[in-house]
Formats: C-alpha cells, structure tokens, sequence
C-alpha cells in the first residue's frame, strides 16, 4: 500500500462497505468487509462499521442512510479516515464524490482504500481521485450497457427478466423460465371466478370470508386482483422493457422517474413459459375489464340512488348503471356468463336493461305503497305502544341473523380443521376473526334492545318523513345520503326484463327486518 502519511497518525476510523452490482453476492460482500476489518485490527485502529445496499449513483440520505450516518459523524470529528476497498464505494458520480471529498477534505479526513491512502489537502491525491472517479464512472456506464445490452437479448429469448417472480410461478435458474408453482390454482381460480362475472371486489370478499391469502400472507385485496387480471405473464407472455428511466424528470427525493415505454420499444415473447390460463381465457378476462372501464365515472362511483340494490331476479347478480352515448342512464343489462362443460363457450343472462327514469316510474309507485303502509303503522303504534313493539325498519332481524350465519361459519371452520382443510393456524385465525365480527354484532344489537319505545318511535318517525320527501322530490339530501337511506329499509330490489324492447319491468322489492312483513 503506498502511503502519503505515517500510519500512526491514524487512530479511530469508519468502514464503509456498499453491496450495489447485482453480480454481487452476500458471500462476496462478507469477504470484502472481512478484508477491511483485517486492515483495521493490523494497524492497531479503532474502528466502526457502516453497511448498505443501494446505488453509488444516488446522494440523497432516504436512498443511502448509513452513508449520510457516518458522514455525520465525519463531520463530529469522530475519525481520523475512512475505509473503503474501492474510492467508487463512496459514489460513481463525478457530484456525488467531489461533495463527499470537500466534507473528508474540511473535517482533514483521510480515505484509505485498498491500493492507498488518499489526503485530499495533498494536490496531487487530489488529481488522483479526480481521474479514478472518471474511470469508475465510466466503468460503471460499460457494465451497465452490457447489463442491460445482456438483459434485452435474453428477454428475445424468451426468458424471464422481468424482475420480481409473479405470484403462481417461481424461477428455474436453469431454463431461466418460469413455472407454476403451489399457488397457481389460486390466480386460475381468479379467472375463472372473473370470467363467471365477478367483479374484483366480489372475489376479495370470497377470499377473504374463505382465509385465502397471499404467498406474503397479506388478503387479496381488489387492487393486487386486478393487477392478476391484467398481467400478460399468466398466458405465458414475457415483456420487457414496459419502463424507461427518465433521464430530466426527476422525483422529490432525487431519484429519476420511470416512465411507460411506446409497445414499439418493448420486447414481447408470446409462449414463453407454460401458461395458468388459457390465451382465450385471458383475453375474454381483458375484454370484460375494459368494458368496465367504459362506463361512465358516475356508474363507477355510485352516484345513483339505487347503487348496490338492483339484483338480476335471474342469477342475482348486482345490476350497475351506464350513460348511452352520453344521453340518458340507464340500468345495464346483466352481464353473467354460463360457461359450458368445456369452459369456452357461454351464454349470458337474457335479462336486459332499461331507461333509469322507467325503472324509477316503477320503483317509486311500489314503493310509495310501502310508504303509505308505515305511515299507518306509525300511527297504530303511536296509538297502542307495546312493550314488546319492534321498529319495522330497524337491523334487529337483520342482526340477528347475522349472528345466526357468523355461527354457522365458525362451525364450518372448526368442521374443516376436524377434515383437515384448514391447518391449526388458519382454523384459529379464521375463528378469531368471526368471534370478533360476533362481538361486534352483539353490541349493536344490545344498543338496539336498550332503546326505549319513544326513541323506536322517534326514529321510525324520521325516516318516515326523509322517505316521503323522497316520493314528493322534496328530499334536500345529497345523492349518497340517498343511498344511504334506501340502503337502511331495502334488502335488494330484484330486477327482471325478458324479451324485446317493448317487454315490462318485473319488480320485486325485499325490505329489511319487519319491514318486509309490513310489506306483505
């Protein structure tokens, strides 16, 4: 090692070790670090470790903690140098390393490498590790080039150099191929649930009521299903290069931004590796996201009084609401598929949709019957209170049999872990999610039955009156509220138009609790 002080003037030092190359291994970076401990314990100094993973070619401290940690401490006059086994550990970038240089070279700070002992009061290290810092740079670019260079012809050939393995499959270094793995029945079983007319949100909810979740152990929420359905991988499509680093737009942490690539400049490689879909199930899956994404931002957000409620009176599916050719909304046909034995070809519900404002003509004289009925109760009630008088339109019943389906849940898990479907661990988990769902519906009940008969009829006597400024077009609430309203008296409205154009609207509205015997 060539010298430009007597090492004796060195006392307590900082180790700097940086795993940034990805042809670098855990193995490689412990020799290395064994290496500069060495050189410390052999010339008698007092040391301290600094360890990251990160880039060279960023300075910002969210990006390289331990760097700007022992900086900090550089500028405290806790060292004497700082060791590296390479100047270009500390950065690559010509900036990066003069700011790190000026605070060493303020604080009389040495760095000691592997080859030499760097002052930076000294001219001529000075002009050394301005040229090495050039080199590093442009050694760094060339084996970035062929990185990449190597990268791209690899994704020509099919191979898998997209990053993360997504979830079903798991990586061959061998074939450098993807291959399915234990999870992917899971991403098939979302298909094909997609396919029969789930929405996204409905199959986060089944998975969720069935405890299925991520390798990760996270749940399947609607935004990673959708980003399932979305991804070309699972028919067996490899793309490369989908996104470019910018080299002017830049985050506010520094770090440049990735920006989506033109199709043109992406490598794409149909049959690359064996699929978990079919391409044919995979672009039905497409077609039916996109014509989801069609319809207008006011069906999509539920800004229509009866979001949620109108059920297909068919196949039960909830009906959603879309504006035609930007005129009038109107209530969409019912979109469930009925696949056949040979899961390719399918039928979709003959129920057909309807002007909103015809669906309304009827919903509304229905249901000003229904009205007109609490009105009378109303006052039955008012005239004869019983103790044991229940609110027609309150969440008694609703509640009760809810407590009545979390208890039959919590039996079906504890069957299942007799059947060994669930192991300990789930069948606990799972019970313990329901229990708390039941204490949770308890205590609403309890606050229900504490209520005396005047705040039932106080309450029943509000509703009335926000319902029937609803039938007059009186009501001063807003288009959620609305919902909200309807949503706390009506189970479902089942909804059912067969045939040709002139065909009528078959009605059924189901209301909650007593409120659908007073119905009846």
């Amino acid at each position: 090692m060539e010298n430009t002080l007597p090492m004796t003037k060195i006392k307590k030092v900082a180790i700097y070790s940086r795993k940034s190359r990805p042809d670098e291994t855990d193995e490689v970076i412990k020799r290395q670090l064994a290496y500069l401990v060495d050189k410390c314990v052999e010339n008698n100094w007092e040391f301290e470790v600094f360890q990251e993973i990160g880039s060279s070619q960023q300075m910002d401290v969210k990006n390289r903690p331990e760097l700007n940690k022992m900086l900090d401490k550089v500028k405290a006059f806790h060292y004497d140098a700082v060791v590296v086994t390479d100047q270009d550990r500390l950065s690559r970038t010509t900036v990066g390393f003069s700011q790190i240089k000026e605070i060493l070279t303020n604080y009389g700070v040495h760095l000691v490498t592997s080859s030499k002992i760097y002052d930076y009061t000294s001219q001529e290290d000075d002009l050394m590790s301005d040229m090495q810092s050039i080199v590093a740079k442009q050694e760094y670019l060339n084996i970035k080039k062929r990185l990449v260079r190597g990268k791209r012809q690899s994704a020509k050939e099919g191979n898998w150099v997209g990053g993360k393995t997504p979830i079903g499959y798991s990586y061959d270094h061998k074939t450098k191929k993807l291959v399915p793995d234990e999870n992917a029945p899971v991403i098939k079983r979302i298909f094909t649930l997609y396919l029969a007319g789930n929405t996204s949100t409905d199959i986060e909810r089944m998975f969720d009521l069935e405890g299925i979740l991520t390798p990760t152990g996270s749940k399947w929420n609607k935004a990673r299903i959708s980003v399932v359905l979305a991804n070309p991988v699972y028919k067996g499509t490899v793309i490369y290069g989908k996104t470019r680093i910018s080299k002017t737009s830049k985050k506010p942490s520094g770090s440049p931004r990735q920006l989506k690539t033109e199709n043109d400049e992406q490598i794409i490689f149909e049959n690359a590796h064996e699929p978990i879909v079919s391409v044919e199930d995979w672009d039905k899956a497409k077609a039916i996201r996109e014509g989801r994404l069609t319809r207008p931002p006011s069906a999509r957000i539920g800004k229509v009084i009866f979001t949620g409620l109108i059920k297909c009176a068919i196949c039960g599916r909830t009906h959603s609401f879309q504006r035609r050719k930007g005129k009038e909304l109107r209530v969409t046909s019912c979109q469930t598929r009925n696949y056949s034995e040979d899961g390719i070809k399918y039928t979709t519900c003959k129920n057909k949709g309807v002007k909103l404002e015809n669906f309304e003509a009827v919903f509304f004289s229905k249901f000003a019957q229904f009205v007109d009925r609490l009105e009378l109760y109303l006052e039955d009630v008012k005239g004869n209170i019983k103790e044991d008088e229940t609110n027609p339109v309150d969440e008694k019943n609703v509640l009760t049999n809810n407590l009545k389906r979390i208890e039959a849940s919590i039996k079906k898990v504890q069957q299942g872990y007799i059947a060994e479907i669930f192991t300990e661990e789930d069948a606990q988990k799972q019970i313990k999610q329901l229990k708390a769902q039941r204490e949770h519906t308890e205590a609403q009940l309890e606050r229900l039955n504490s209520r005396t008969n005047d705040e039932k009829v106080k309450e029943l006597e509000a509703v009335l009156e926000r319902l029937k400024s609803l039938l007059k077009g009186e009501s001063e609430l807003e288009t959620k509220e609305m919902n909200q309203l309807l949503t706390s008296v009506i189970d479902r409205i089942e909804y059912k138009r067969v045939g040709d154009h002139k065909a009528e609207i078959d009605m059924k509205i189901h209301y909650k609790g007593q409120a659908e015997e007073l119905e009846q």
